[in-house]
């Protein structure tokens, strides 16, 4: 009950502020101001057999409502234009049997962003996924031309919580892992739980990635060498209304509310500020 209050309750605000920005546009534009489309990245993690159908509905309404790209882009995106770039968390067995062919069949490119060390394993943060690919089947994934491989970390912790060394080990082992298996040049990043802070963002930068990834929403590709992108959570089970605040940015308040909401936490002593709600909306957009 207390998920489904607060979804509901971001689906309002959601919705107010879709009808607060869209107004202004239209003001601006009256004026003579040209807007550009804002484009976004989303992150898929499961696609259960049950959900597949309403999977493909969802990929059937963004081929309507935008330009698929892929999240290495890194020409200009067209100003007029909603872009969407299409990824996956943890390399779930259920991207290659249920997500991969409804993809195919649209020609949809799509990101899989996985964990070097653990290929092959169960994991225990989604419900019950069955496991996430072996290293045969993401290479199998992989020869797709729609495919790009992204890193997870070796073993998915928290990055800012391990030392330096640690912390540097899992961006460059990972890395260098998945392009010997793989034969390709791993060049995208997405920080596991979202946690991250400048000196991860610098780190990633030295190990060699050429763009990263949070999990907040926030626009995307407004300049072709952004390297921080924010992107926002989606799930095959979002309703319709839901799914298209989403991919229209609507939900691009979050992290505002969350980092202020942790601020006041930490001033009131109820809540130690964690490493990435200082830095998120500096980062994003660089």
């Amino acid at each position: 009950m207390l998920t489904i209050l607060r979804r509901t309750s971001r689906l309002g605000i959601s919705a107010v502020f879709f009808a607060l920005c869209q107004t202004r546009d239209k003001l601006l534009r009256a004026i003579g101001v040209r807007l550009l489309v804002p484009s976004i990245v989303i992150y898929y993690h499961v696609v259960a057999p049950g959900h597949r159908k309403r999977f493909a509905a969802q990929l059937d309404a963004l081929l309507r409502w935008a330009k698929l790209v892929r999240a290495d882009v890194a020409t200009p995106v067209e100003s007029g234009v909603r872009h969407v770039a299409v990824t996956f968390d943890d390399g779930s067995i259920t991207v290659l049997t249920e997500a991969f062919p409804e993809l195919e069949k649209r020609g949809i490119p799509f990101t899989v962003f996985a964990m070097s060390g653990m290929l092959s394993q169960p994991v225990s943060w989604e419900p019950a996924p069955e496991r996430l690919m072996s290293a045969e089947e993401l290479q199998t994934l992989s020869k797709s031309d729609l495919v790009t491989i992204g890193s997870h970390t070796v073993s998915h912790p928290s990055l800012p919580t391990l030392t330096e060394s640690s912390a540097r080990a899992e961006l460059r082992n990972s890395k260098l892992k998945l392009e010997t298996l793989l034969q390709r040049k791993v060049t995208l990043f997405c920080f596991p739980y979202g946690d991250f802070n400048t000196d991860l963002v610098e780190w990633c930068r030295q190990a060699g990635y050429e763009r990263v990834f949070t999990t907040l929403p926030g626009n995307a590709f407004e300049t072709p060498r952004e390297f921080v992108s924010g992107r926002v959570r989606v799930d095959p089970a979002d309703w319709p209304l839901e799914f298209y605040l989403k991919i229209a940015g609507a939900y691009n308040w979050l992290p505002a509310a969350i980092a202020l909401k942790r601020r006041l936490r930490s001033v009131l002593g109820l809540e130690q500020l964690p490493h990435r709600a200082i830095n998120h909306l500096e980062l994003l957009n660089k």
